[in-house]
């Protein structure tokens, strides 16, 4: 990584990188940490002033909580979080139709929770600024791209000095809780420059903070506020960004996506929705409401600490200005609860859009979250393939600036992840098109249909287990195929996620096998918020297999019932047992499906091939196009 500052303010200010990436959302964030946690330079620019204050996605599914256990920001969302949470479908008498929450935990975390965007956001915010390896430009704005052969360049200007940024849920929390309605409907997009009139807990400068957002390296004020202060307007910079590769996770409105001419494919929904988040509504029952009564569909879902999401129809006739006012908001929440000491966070009418970018990759720059897929929030997916999306990037990326990699493994990255986002969408539009329905005969056959399914063990158990919520499979992408002879139970590990129960290490494992080179980082171990899994258990505690697993490719060999042994990429092995995680928790027999085999798990968790001991060079082999040193540097 290397900076050229500009000389004086209206010239140009030159940034060398690995990889850039384009937005600061969650998709972005957790990119750029993996990417810094893998070794790579990373620079990450945003137009907007701070981290996102807006509650957007609030479903959260267990693979993006493990993502942000690998990140170590995980301990300080859970209690920020409703863990373990389930819906429940009323139809047009309000009669129950259905209750469904996803079975019993598979990856070390619950299925579904509901969650805070601003709050993960402010997290990945001090994650990344925490990372020496990632350069932040907050408030810059990128004006082209030109892709080359071996490098690209990214033009970007800056009003003002140089911002890391800041926590914008910090900020904007304080001004609804201080201003009322009045600060909501006043507040529209991200916090700006008015947020130095902002005081109380929490908010820089404020007496009492004990929560101040941190920008490393000096003042938060300085940083924030000074330039905003000084006398006159300063000449815009300058920015040239050169980087080896681009990864664009700047929104569903993306310059990247535009500015590369890739169309999205689909369609745009014909209702729109009146979405209300309220604080100070008390503490409700641990699963989301769909009330499907045709006359004004609703969705609510609850939070801790107060916080609460109503999603309310705009009815046809409807002023989009009048539904949002306060009167209107507070008449259509008091249908479902007290109304007495709520606070308004947020009222606004979106539309929401089907769309799938047709390519996610062109030349030097992937495409990943919103700018690679828009789709209804029905599902709760949204947020959650973004963050898949930064996960199989980042390694990609890496492996390959790293030198470990050919340029061919990037092309799997596209075929992996679009057709599950698609499928997502096409899931989301669905759900939305028969529980939400307005239309009387709809309604009809959809209140006799569910209660029936019921009947249908089989069919009870795929409705109310969740598992209409296709998991993500990669057998057909960058995995060897299966072995006609592998045991069904095996095979069904292959192209999924690498389950992850308890673990403990066995007896007569020596200190040196049970401690790993990349000891640190996660809630488990307490170790410093900017390092990757591998840490290690200490004081005979159980901790998720996620502890023992390198950032890089490991082999996890299912040696007997209950026992792993497990071959981290540069590290020495590990022989572990599983434990019992509790009647919710991972089942500690998850993996004895697989006694005597070994699976290579790749850097995203992801299981690449099921193979007996003997098959293990080969599997390595089938890499040798993407991955020519794989075999090398894990061995068999």
């Amino acid at each position: 990584m290397s900076i050229t500052p500009a000389a004086q303010p209206g010239t140009t200010e030159r940034h060398d990188v690995d990889v850039l990436v384009l937005g600061a959302g969650p998709t972005g964030l957790t990119a750029a940490c993996l990417l810094a946690d893998a070794g790579v330079s990373v620079a990450l620019v945003e137009q907007h002033a701070g981290s996102g204050d807006e509650p957007r996605a609030i479903s959260i599914t267990d693979e993006s909580l493990r993502i942000m256990d690998q990140l170590g920001v995980l301990g300080d969302l859970a209690p920020q979080t409703l863990l373990d949470t389930g819906a429940r479908y009323t139809g047009l008498r309000g009669q129950v139709l259905a209750d469904v929450r996803p079975g019993r935990q598979r990856l070390g975390h619950p299925g579904k929770s509901q969650f805070d965007q601003p709050v993960l956001e402010g997290l990945l915010w001090e994650a990344a600024a925490a990372r020496p390896g990632i350069e932040l430009h907050f408030g810059t704005r990128v004006t082209a791209i030109d892709d080359a052969a071996s490098a690209i360049t990214v033009s970007a200007v800056r009003e003002g000095e140089r911002s890391e940024g800041f926590r914008g849920d910090l900020v904007r929390d304080t001004q609804v809780r201080a201003g009322g309605f009045a600060a909501v409907a006043a507040l529209s997009g991200r916090v700006g420059d008015d947020a130095r009139a902002v005081s109380g807990p929490g908010v820089p400068g404020a007496p009492g903070a004990d929560d101040t957002p941190r920008t490393p390296g000096g003042s938060v004020e300085a940083e924030m506020f000074d330039a905003a202060d000084a006398a006159g307007t300063p000449a815009p910079t300058e920015l040239r960004f050169s980087a080896r590769w681009v990864l664009a996770c700047d929104g569903g409105r993306s310059f990247a996506r535009k500015s590369l001419g890739i169309p999205l494919t689909g369609s745009t929904q014909e209702e729109k929705w009146i979405v209300v988040d309220l604080l100070g509504a008390g503490e409700g029952e641990p699963f989301a409401s769909f009330h499907c009564n045709r006359v004004r569909p609703a969705v609510v879902v609850p939070g801790v600490n107060g916080r609460r999401r109503y999603e309310f129809m705009l009815l046809p006739g409807e002023d989009e200005a009048a539904a949002v006012s306060e009167a209107s908001v507070l008449a259509m929440v008091a249908q479902h609860q007290s109304t007495e000491g709520l606070i308004v966070r947020r009222a606004a009418v979106y539309t929401a859009q089907q769309r799938v970018a047709r390519d996610w990759k062109v030349g030097r720059v992937l495409l990943a979250g919103d700018a690679a897929h828009l789709m209804p929030p029905f599902a709760g997916q949204g947020l959650n393939a973004g963050l898949r999306d930064a996960a199989a990037a980042a390694w990609r990326l890496a492996a390959v600036v790293r030198g470990e990699a050919s340029e061919a493994l990037l092309e799997s990255y596209e075929a992996e992840r679009k057709p599950h986002a698609a499928s997502m969408v096409k899931l989301s539009k669905r759900i939305g098109s028969v529980v939400m329905s307005t239309n009387r005969a709809v309604c009809l056959a959809r209140d006799g249909l569910l209660p029936a399914l019921g009947l249908v063990p089989r069919a009870k158990a795929w409705l109310t287990g969740m598992k209409f919520l296709k998991q993500p499979n990669y057998r057909d992408g960058l995995a060897v195929p299966a072995a006609k002879d592998l045991p069904a139970a095996a095979a069904a590990l292959l192209g999924g996620s690498l389950p992850q129960p308890m673990v403990m290490p066995d007896a007569a494992a020596s200190p040196a096998a049970v401690a790993s080179p990349e000891a640190g980082g996660g809630p488990e171990s307490g170790g410093a918020p900017g390092a990757r899994p591998g840490r290690a258990a200490s004081g005979g505690k159980a901790v998720g297999l996620d502890a023992y697993l390198s950032s890089g490719f490991v082999w996890v060999g299912v040696t007997a019932p209950g026992r792993l042994s497990v071959q981290p990429q540069g590290g020495p092995e590990v022989r572990l047992h599983t434990v019992s995680a509790g009647e919710r928790g991972v089942d500690p027999a998850i993996l004895d499906g697989a006694v005597g085999h070994w699976l290579l798990v790749r850097p995203d968790r992801y299981v690449a091939a099921v193979v007996r001991a003997e098959g293990k060079a080969a599997a390595l082999a089938a890499f040798k196009e993407e991955l020519p040193g794989l075999s090398v540097a894990l061995g068999a």
